[in-house]
């Protein structure tokens, strides 16, 4: 079997709990009222679905808000409370990766894989995705827990993200792509996550626990 060239070896190495920190961008209460790309309580189950992720897999995670004292609001309350131990960076500047110490903060995790998702998608996203790509990183940008004001936008962001190197997906795809093995201590909890935030998923777990007590 051919080994992977230096070239596309960013391609070839999987996320893992080890190498990835997760990177949760203005989740506001104001910017989610905004967005026309998703139905807010798709985007809102996806942005937590993707914020347990976090905890599940015990990943560095970094919060941000831009201008949360103004109409951007404050990050979502859920957010928050899933992570009272975390201080939240607020900034005045459009981008996070202009602020030095949210990129201290990337620094600090000693991570070189960031999963990130933003409101919007073609600002909060993509500016400092692109920056970060352009410092080494091998970012990952879970688009349906972001959003923007519409669809052209958000299909323009994902082009330019792309073309950068950045490799889009969703919540979903990476929790799989951590997980890798269902027999993991992680798996059940996983499970549960799924349940919870994938509707489908989460009947089949009632149909199989309902076939099991009819035994």
């Amino acid at each position: 079997m051919n080994q992977p060239t230096q070239a596309n070896r960013t391609f070839y190495e999987r996320l893992s709990p080890d190498n990835a920190a997760l990177l949760l961008i203005d989740h506001q209460t104001g910017l989610m009222l905004s967005v026309a790309t998703s139905d807010f309580t798709t985007l809102k189950n996806n942005t937590l679905a993707l914020a347990t992720l976090g905890k599940v897999f015990n990943l560095p995670t970094i919060l941000t808000t831009s201008f949360s004292e103004g109409p951007n609001g404050q990050l979502m309350p859920e957010i928050t409370q899933m992570y009272p131990e975390h201080k939240t960076i607020n900034r005045s500047m459009v981008s996070a990766w202009d602020d030095p110490e949210y990129v201290k903060a990337v620094e600090k995790t000693g991570r070189t894989k960031l999963i990130m998702a933003a409101i919007t998608t073609d600002v909060c996203l993509l500016f400092p995705a692109l920056a970060a790509v352009e410092a080494g990183y091998d970012v990952y940008a879970v688009i349906d827990a972001s959003g923007t004001w519409g669809t052209q936008a958000e299909l323009a962001s994902i082009m330019r993200l792309t073309q950068a190197g950045v490799k889009t997906t969703n919540w979903v795809s990476v929790a799989a792509e951590l997980l890798r093995d269902w027999s993991q201590p992680v798996g059940e909890d996983l499970a549960k996550v799924f349940a919870n935030h994938l509707t489908p998923y989460g009947y089949l777990i009632d149909n199989l626990a309902a076939a099991t007590t009819r035994r």
